[in-house]
Protein backbone atom coordinates (compact mmCIF):
# COMPACT_ATOMS: atom_id res chain seq x y z
CA UNK A 1 0.00 0.00 0.00
CA UNK A 2 1.35 3.12 -1.02
CA UNK A 3 -0.25 6.10 1.21
CA UNK A 4 -2.13 6.37 4.42
CA UNK A 5 -4.48 9.15 5.30
CA UNK A 6 -4.94 9.28 8.84
CA UNK A 7 -8.16 11.79 9.32
CA UNK A 8 -8.31 12.68 13.27
CA UNK A 9 -11.37 13.26 14.52
CA UNK A 10 -12.74 14.70 18.03
CA UNK A 11 -16.89 15.70 17.82
CA UNK A 12 -16.21 17.27 14.39
CA UNK A 13 -19.59 18.34 12.73
CA UNK A 14 -20.71 15.51 10.46
CA UNK A 15 -21.54 17.24 7.37
CA UNK A 16 -17.87 18.71 7.68
CA UNK A 17 -16.91 15.16 7.97
CA UNK A 18 -19.05 13.50 5.28
CA UNK A 19 -17.27 16.50 3.15
CA UNK A 20 -13.69 15.37 4.21
CA UNK A 21 -13.75 11.54 3.80
CA UNK A 22 -15.89 12.01 0.41
CA UNK A 23 -13.15 14.46 -0.78
CA UNK A 24 -10.54 11.87 -0.55
CA UNK A 25 -12.49 8.94 -1.29
CA UNK A 26 -13.50 10.62 -5.08
CA UNK A 27 -10.09 11.90 -5.38
CA UNK A 28 -7.52 10.37 -8.34
CA UNK A 29 -5.85 8.13 -4.88
CA UNK A 30 -4.34 4.74 -5.89
CA UNK A 31 -3.48 1.88 -3.22
CA UNK A 32 -4.27 3.64 -0.48
CA UNK A 33 -6.21 3.23 2.88
CA UNK A 34 -8.05 6.00 5.15
CA UNK A 35 -7.75 5.53 9.00
CA UNK A 36 -10.77 7.65 11.19
CA UNK A 37 -9.04 7.78 14.56
CA UNK A 38 -12.22 8.71 16.90
CA UNK A 39 -10.55 10.98 19.82
CA UNK A 40 -13.76 9.59 22.37
CA UNK A 41 -15.93 12.12 20.87
CA UNK A 42 -19.78 12.14 21.54
CA UNK A 43 -21.23 12.32 18.36
CA UNK A 44 -22.20 9.20 16.75
CA UNK A 45 -20.69 8.74 13.65
CA UNK A 46 -22.19 5.87 12.30
CA UNK A 47 -23.86 6.76 9.66
CA UNK A 48 -20.91 8.77 7.91
CA UNK A 49 -18.97 5.59 8.27
CA UNK A 50 -20.67 3.25 6.90
CA UNK A 51 -21.21 5.71 4.05
CA UNK A 52 -17.17 5.27 3.36
CA UNK A 53 -16.12 2.19 4.94
CA UNK A 54 -12.73 3.87 6.38
CA UNK A 55 -10.74 1.83 8.77
CA UNK A 56 -12.67 3.49 11.85
CA UNK A 57 -11.02 3.52 15.76
CA UNK A 58 -12.31 5.07 18.50
CA UNK A 59 -10.16 5.85 21.22
CA UNK A 60 -10.27 7.39 25.00
CA UNK A 61 -9.90 10.84 24.53
CA UNK A 62 -6.30 11.68 24.89
CA UNK A 63 -5.50 14.68 22.84
CA UNK A 64 -4.39 15.13 19.09
CA UNK A 65 -1.05 14.02 19.45
CA UNK A 66 -1.41 10.53 20.89
CA UNK A 67 -4.41 10.05 18.25
CA UNK A 68 -2.22 11.37 15.86
CA UNK A 69 0.69 8.76 17.03
CA UNK A 70 -2.06 5.88 17.45
CA UNK A 71 -2.84 5.99 13.53
CA UNK A 72 0.48 6.20 12.28
CA UNK A 73 1.01 3.04 14.27
CA UNK A 74 -2.00 1.39 12.74
CA UNK A 75 -1.19 2.73 8.92
CA UNK A 76 -0.13 0.09 6.89
CA UNK A 77 1.41 2.42 4.06
CA UNK A 78 4.54 3.19 2.43
CA UNK A 79 3.61 7.41 2.87
CA UNK A 80 1.50 8.74 5.23
CA UNK A 81 -0.66 11.72 5.20
CA UNK A 82 -2.96 13.63 7.90
CA UNK A 83 -5.99 15.14 6.82
CA UNK A 84 -8.06 17.17 9.59
CA UNK A 85 -11.90 16.21 9.85
CA UNK A 86 -13.36 19.98 9.03
CA UNK A 87 -11.07 20.10 6.14
CA UNK A 88 -11.06 18.60 2.52
CA UNK A 89 -8.59 18.02 -0.70
CA UNK A 90 -9.04 19.25 -4.42
CA UNK A 91 -9.78 16.17 -6.56
CA UNK A 92 -5.84 15.60 -7.86
CA UNK A 93 -4.11 16.33 -4.49
CA UNK A 94 -2.14 13.85 -2.76
CA UNK A 95 -1.85 11.35 -5.99
CA UNK A 96 0.82 13.56 -7.52
CA UNK A 97 2.38 14.25 -3.93
CA UNK A 98 3.02 10.00 -4.18
CA UNK A 99 4.01 9.56 -7.46
CA UNK A 100 6.59 12.52 -7.12
CA UNK A 101 8.07 10.80 -3.48
CA UNK A 102 8.76 7.46 -5.50
CA UNK A 103 9.86 8.61 -8.73
CA UNK A 104 11.89 11.28 -6.68
CA UNK A 105 13.08 9.59 -3.81
CA UNK A 106 11.56 12.09 -1.33
CA UNK A 107 10.81 12.49 2.07
CA UNK A 108 8.49 14.85 2.28
CA UNK A 109 6.54 16.15 -0.66
CA UNK A 110 4.20 19.31 -0.08
CA UNK A 111 1.14 20.80 -2.21
CA UNK A 112 -0.75 23.88 -2.20
CA UNK A 113 -3.27 24.75 0.30
CA UNK A 114 -5.98 27.43 0.64
CA UNK A 115 -8.04 29.14 3.55
CA UNK A 116 -11.87 28.14 3.17
CA UNK A 117 -14.39 30.41 4.74
CA UNK A 118 -18.23 30.09 4.65
CA UNK A 119 -18.16 32.96 1.70
CA UNK A 120 -14.74 31.71 -0.13
CA UNK A 121 -11.61 30.04 -0.80
CA UNK A 122 -8.24 32.18 -0.43
CA UNK A 123 -4.61 31.38 -0.66
CA UNK A 124 -1.58 33.48 0.65
CA UNK A 125 0.29 35.04 -2.59
CA UNK A 126 3.62 35.18 -0.60
CA UNK A 127 3.19 31.98 0.59
CA UNK A 128 6.84 30.22 -0.51
CA UNK A 129 5.98 26.63 -1.10
CA UNK A 130 2.85 28.17 -3.35
CA UNK A 131 5.07 30.48 -5.43
CA UNK A 132 7.82 28.97 -5.86
CA UNK A 133 9.88 25.54 -6.29
CA UNK A 134 11.25 23.57 -3.52
CA UNK A 135 13.87 20.56 -3.62
CA UNK A 136 16.01 20.27 -1.05
CA UNK A 137 18.17 17.74 0.82
CA UNK A 138 20.37 17.17 4.12
CA UNK A 139 21.10 20.19 6.49
CA UNK A 140 18.89 22.57 4.56
CA UNK A 141 15.67 21.06 5.11
CA UNK A 142 15.60 21.76 8.82
CA UNK A 143 17.50 25.05 7.49
CA UNK A 144 14.43 25.56 5.49
CA UNK A 145 11.70 24.59 8.35
CA UNK A 146 12.86 27.82 10.49
CA UNK A 147 13.70 29.70 7.34
CA UNK A 148 10.45 32.20 8.23
CA UNK A 149 10.33 32.26 11.89
CA UNK A 150 7.14 30.97 12.27
CA UNK A 151 5.70 33.52 10.11
CA UNK A 152 4.58 30.82 7.10
CA UNK A 153 3.13 28.26 8.72
CA UNK A 154 3.07 26.13 5.79
CA UNK A 155 6.00 24.80 7.17
CA UNK A 156 4.73 23.32 10.65
CA UNK A 157 1.70 22.22 9.72
CA UNK A 158 1.01 18.61 9.04
CA UNK A 159 -1.77 18.82 6.91
CA UNK A 160 -0.11 20.19 3.50
CA UNK A 161 2.19 17.27 3.10
CA UNK A 162 2.75 13.30 2.73
CA UNK A 163 5.58 11.72 4.55
CA UNK A 164 8.03 8.59 4.53
CA UNK A 165 6.30 6.48 7.37
CA UNK A 166 9.16 5.76 8.92
CA UNK A 167 10.19 9.29 8.93
CA UNK A 168 7.24 10.04 11.19
CA UNK A 169 8.02 7.27 13.18
CA UNK A 170 11.69 8.38 13.99
CA UNK A 171 9.97 11.48 15.09
CA UNK A 172 7.66 9.70 17.17
CA UNK A 173 10.75 8.34 18.97
CA UNK A 174 12.66 11.44 19.50
CA UNK A 175 9.12 12.78 20.89
CA UNK A 176 8.77 10.19 23.48
CA UNK A 177 12.23 11.38 24.71
CA UNK A 178 10.86 14.26 26.06
CA UNK A 179 7.79 14.26 28.25
CA UNK A 180 5.77 16.23 25.56
CA UNK A 181 4.18 12.50 25.14
CA UNK A 182 2.63 12.80 28.08
CA UNK A 183 0.94 16.20 27.51
CA UNK A 184 -2.79 16.13 26.56
CA UNK A 185 -1.79 18.41 23.26
CA UNK A 186 -4.51 19.69 21.39
CA UNK A 187 -2.32 22.55 20.17
CA UNK A 188 1.20 23.21 18.41
CA UNK A 189 1.54 19.15 18.23
CA UNK A 190 2.35 19.59 14.64
CA UNK A 191 4.97 21.80 15.03
CA UNK A 192 6.79 19.23 17.12
CA UNK A 193 6.41 16.37 14.89
CA UNK A 194 7.14 18.41 11.92
CA UNK A 195 10.42 19.73 13.33
CA UNK A 196 11.81 16.45 13.93
CA UNK A 197 10.45 15.20 10.52
CA UNK A 198 12.23 17.81 8.42
CA UNK A 199 15.54 17.39 10.87
CA UNK A 200 15.86 13.42 9.90
CA UNK A 201 14.69 14.17 6.32
CA UNK A 202 16.75 13.42 3.45
CA UNK A 203 14.94 15.22 0.72
CA UNK A 204 12.51 17.70 0.56
CA UNK A 205 9.60 18.88 -2.36
CA UNK A 206 7.07 20.62 -3.20
CA UNK A 207 4.68 20.35 -6.37
CA UNK A 208 1.42 22.75 -7.41
CA UNK A 209 -1.76 20.48 -8.68
CA UNK A 210 -4.42 21.31 -6.18
CA UNK A 211 -5.07 22.59 -2.71
CA UNK A 212 -5.64 21.55 0.56
CA UNK A 213 -9.10 23.42 2.04
CA UNK A 214 -7.97 24.71 5.32
CA UNK A 215 -11.81 25.79 6.97
CA UNK A 216 -11.98 28.36 8.97
CA UNK A 217 -14.84 28.24 11.35
CA UNK A 218 -16.02 29.10 15.41
CA UNK A 219 -15.03 25.67 16.50
CA UNK A 220 -11.62 24.87 15.50
CA UNK A 221 -9.64 23.03 18.69
CA UNK A 222 -7.09 25.88 18.17
CA UNK A 223 -9.70 28.28 18.80
CA UNK A 224 -9.44 29.40 22.67
CA UNK A 225 -12.50 30.46 24.47
CA UNK A 226 -11.30 30.76 28.22
CA UNK A 227 -8.01 31.49 30.03
CA UNK A 228 -7.25 27.82 30.49
CA UNK A 229 -7.07 26.65 27.19
CA UNK A 230 -4.85 30.08 25.98
CA UNK A 231 -2.82 29.42 29.34
CA UNK A 232 -2.34 25.80 28.42
CA UNK A 233 -1.29 26.74 24.54
CA UNK A 234 0.96 29.28 25.80
CA UNK A 235 2.76 26.77 27.90
CA UNK A 236 2.62 24.06 25.52
CA UNK A 237 4.08 26.08 23.07
CA UNK A 238 7.16 27.24 25.25
CA UNK A 239 7.89 23.59 25.71
CA UNK A 240 7.78 22.86 21.92
CA UNK A 241 10.53 25.77 22.03
CA UNK A 242 12.53 24.21 24.38
CA UNK A 243 12.92 20.78 22.75
CA UNK A 244 13.20 22.19 19.61
CA UNK A 245 16.20 24.51 21.26
CA UNK A 246 17.96 21.14 22.90
CA UNK A 247 17.53 19.07 19.79
CA UNK A 248 19.61 21.46 17.01
CA UNK A 249 22.88 20.29 15.91
CA UNK A 250 25.30 20.00 13.36
CA UNK A 251 25.54 22.34 10.02
CA UNK A 252 23.87 25.93 10.24
CA UNK A 253 23.05 25.20 14.21
CA UNK A 254 23.53 28.48 15.18
CA UNK A 255 21.52 30.10 12.64
CA UNK A 256 19.08 27.23 13.38
CA UNK A 257 18.81 27.99 16.88
CA UNK A 258 18.60 31.95 16.13
CA UNK A 259 15.23 31.53 14.03
CA UNK A 260 14.08 29.82 16.60
CA UNK A 261 14.09 32.31 18.95
CA UNK A 262 12.90 34.89 16.34
CA UNK A 263 9.97 32.15 16.12
CA UNK A 264 9.54 32.13 19.27
CA UNK A 265 9.22 36.07 19.93
CA UNK A 266 6.34 36.07 17.61
CA UNK A 267 4.55 33.98 19.54
CA UNK A 268 5.39 35.75 22.49
CA UNK A 269 3.75 38.84 20.73
CA UNK A 270 1.07 36.76 19.55
CA UNK A 271 0.00 35.61 22.75
CA UNK A 272 0.66 39.59 24.44
CA UNK A 273 -1.61 40.90 22.01
CA UNK A 274 -4.81 38.07 22.79
CA UNK A 275 -4.04 38.92 26.60
CA UNK A 276 -4.24 42.51 25.81
CA UNK A 277 -7.49 42.66 23.82
CA UNK A 278 -8.65 40.49 26.66
CA UNK A 279 -7.47 43.54 29.24
CA UNK A 280 -6.34 40.56 30.95
CA UNK A 281 -3.36 41.41 33.37
CA UNK A 282 -3.19 37.91 34.92
CA UNK A 283 -2.73 36.66 31.20
CA UNK A 284 -0.44 39.24 30.40
CA UNK A 285 1.31 38.00 33.46
CA UNK A 286 1.45 34.62 32.44
CA UNK A 287 2.81 35.39 29.11
CA UNK A 288 5.68 37.79 30.50
CA UNK A 289 6.91 34.09 32.76
CA UNK A 290 6.22 31.73 29.91
CA UNK A 291 8.15 33.66 27.46
CA UNK A 292 10.60 35.06 30.31
CA UNK A 293 10.36 37.90 28.63
CA UNK A 294 11.19 41.10 30.51
CA UNK A 295 9.14 43.85 28.04
CA UNK A 296 6.60 42.65 26.26
CA UNK A 297 5.48 44.02 22.83
CA UNK A 298 2.19 43.29 20.57
CA UNK A 299 2.10 42.08 17.16
CA UNK A 300 3.16 43.86 14.37
CA UNK A 301 2.19 44.10 10.65
CA UNK A 302 5.36 42.83 9.58
CA UNK A 303 4.67 39.70 12.15
CA UNK A 304 1.69 38.75 9.32
CA UNK A 305 3.17 40.38 5.79
CA UNK A 306 3.01 36.43 4.37
CA UNK A 307 -1.09 36.63 5.23
CA UNK A 308 -1.36 39.57 3.56
CA UNK A 309 -1.61 39.48 -0.41
CA UNK A 310 -3.84 36.87 -0.84
CA UNK A 311 -5.44 35.10 -4.39
CA UNK A 312 -9.46 34.11 -4.77
CA UNK A 313 -10.16 30.53 -5.64
CA UNK A 314 -13.47 31.67 -5.69
CA UNK A 315 -16.56 31.49 -4.18
CA UNK A 316 -17.65 28.26 -6.35
CA UNK A 317 -14.00 26.50 -6.42
CA UNK A 318 -15.67 23.54 -4.18
CA UNK A 319 -18.31 23.42 -7.06
CA UNK A 320 -15.86 23.69 -9.90
CA UNK A 321 -13.54 20.92 -8.00
CA UNK A 322 -16.84 18.98 -8.18
CA UNK A 323 -17.22 18.95 -11.91
CA UNK A 324 -13.91 17.90 -12.47
CA UNK A 325 -14.03 15.03 -10.38
CA UNK A 326 -17.25 13.74 -12.19
CA UNK A 327 -14.73 13.78 -15.32
CA UNK A 328 -12.30 12.19 -13.98
CA UNK A 329 -14.40 9.49 -12.77
CA UNK A 330 -16.72 9.29 -15.50
CA UNK A 331 -13.79 8.21 -18.00
CA UNK A 332 -15.59 8.71 -21.29
CA UNK A 333 -14.62 10.96 -24.18
CA UNK A 334 -16.54 14.44 -24.21
CA UNK A 335 -16.69 18.20 -24.98
CA UNK A 336 -15.99 20.52 -22.15
CA UNK A 337 -16.31 24.64 -22.07
CA UNK A 338 -14.20 26.14 -19.58
CA UNK A 339 -12.40 29.43 -18.85
CA UNK A 340 -9.08 28.77 -20.44
CA UNK A 341 -7.71 31.36 -18.84
CA UNK A 342 -8.04 29.47 -14.90
CA UNK A 343 -4.94 27.45 -14.90
CA UNK A 344 -6.07 25.17 -11.79
CA UNK A 345 -8.78 23.62 -14.69
CA UNK A 346 -6.70 23.64 -17.83
CA UNK A 347 -3.89 21.69 -15.44
CA UNK A 348 -6.56 19.17 -13.98
CA UNK A 349 -8.06 18.75 -16.97
CA UNK A 350 -4.76 18.29 -18.91
CA UNK A 351 -3.82 15.49 -15.68
CA UNK A 352 -7.29 13.44 -16.25
CA UNK A 353 -6.75 13.63 -20.09
CA UNK A 354 -2.84 11.41 -19.63
CA UNK A 355 -4.50 9.56 -16.83
CA UNK A 356 -7.34 8.08 -18.32
CA UNK A 357 -6.81 8.73 -21.87
CA UNK A 358 -10.09 10.07 -22.78
CA UNK A 359 -10.45 12.93 -25.01
CA UNK A 360 -11.56 16.41 -23.91
CA UNK A 361 -12.31 18.46 -26.37
CA UNK A 362 -12.55 22.76 -26.24
CA UNK A 363 -16.50 23.85 -27.22
CA UNK A 364 -18.66 26.60 -26.88
CA UNK A 365 -21.78 23.83 -27.07
CA UNK A 366 -20.29 21.57 -24.96
CA UNK A 367 -21.77 18.64 -22.92
CA UNK A 368 -20.20 20.02 -19.73
CA UNK A 369 -19.87 23.69 -18.40
CA UNK A 370 -17.35 24.13 -15.95
CA UNK A 371 -18.56 27.79 -14.83
CA UNK A 372 -16.10 30.45 -14.33
CA UNK A 373 -14.78 31.76 -10.61
CA UNK A 374 -17.13 33.10 -8.78
CA UNK A 375 -16.35 36.16 -6.51
CA UNK A 376 -18.70 38.86 -4.95
CA UNK A 377 -17.44 42.40 -4.37
CA UNK A 378 -17.49 42.14 -0.48
CA UNK A 379 -15.19 39.41 -1.47
CA UNK A 380 -12.74 41.08 -3.92
CA UNK A 381 -13.01 44.27 -1.65
CA UNK A 382 -11.84 42.45 1.52
CA UNK A 383 -8.82 40.59 0.31
CA UNK A 384 -7.55 43.56 -1.20
CA UNK A 385 -3.64 44.18 0.58
CA UNK A 386 -4.69 47.59 1.66
CA UNK A 387 -7.70 46.34 3.44
CA UNK A 388 -6.42 43.11 5.05
CA UNK A 389 -3.34 45.64 6.54
CA UNK A 390 -5.86 48.28 7.51
CA UNK A 391 -7.55 45.52 9.30
CA UNK A 392 -4.41 43.93 10.78
CA UNK A 393 -3.55 47.41 12.06
CA UNK A 394 -7.02 48.14 13.23
CA UNK A 395 -7.77 44.93 15.10
CA UNK A 396 -5.58 43.46 17.26
CA UNK A 397 -5.54 39.79 18.04
CA UNK A 398 -7.77 38.23 20.26
CA UNK A 399 -10.20 41.07 19.99
CA UNK A 400 -14.18 40.65 18.94
CA UNK A 401 -13.61 42.93 16.18
CA UNK A 402 -10.31 41.21 14.64
CA UNK A 403 -12.83 37.75 14.83
CA UNK A 404 -15.68 39.82 12.99
CA UNK A 405 -13.26 41.30 10.38
CA UNK A 406 -11.56 37.58 9.42
CA UNK A 407 -15.03 36.59 9.17
CA UNK A 408 -15.25 38.69 6.34
CA UNK A 409 -12.52 37.93 4.45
Amino acid sequence: MKLSVIVCLYNTNKEALDKCLNSVFTSTLKDYEVLVIDDGSTVDYTDIIEKYHPVYVKTPNRGHLAARTYGLMLAKGEYVAYLDSDDAVTFNYHQPMVEVAINDGADIVMNDWAFKTESTCAYCESDSTINSDIDLAGNDILKQFVKYQGRQHSYFVLWNKIFKKELLLSAKAEIEKTDAIMKRMTYSEDMLITFFAFKNAKKLKNIHTGYYLYHIHAGQSIVADTKEKIKNQIDTVNKNFEIMLSSVGGKYAEEIKENICAWRALMCRTHYSYAKAQADNELCEHVKNAYKSEKLAPSTLRDNRDYIASGLLGENFEGIDKILRFIYKNRRDVSVNYDKSDKYVEASLEYIKEQTGVSLTYSKNAEIVIPKRKNSLKSRLFHKRAVISLGMMLFPKGSRLRRVFKSKL
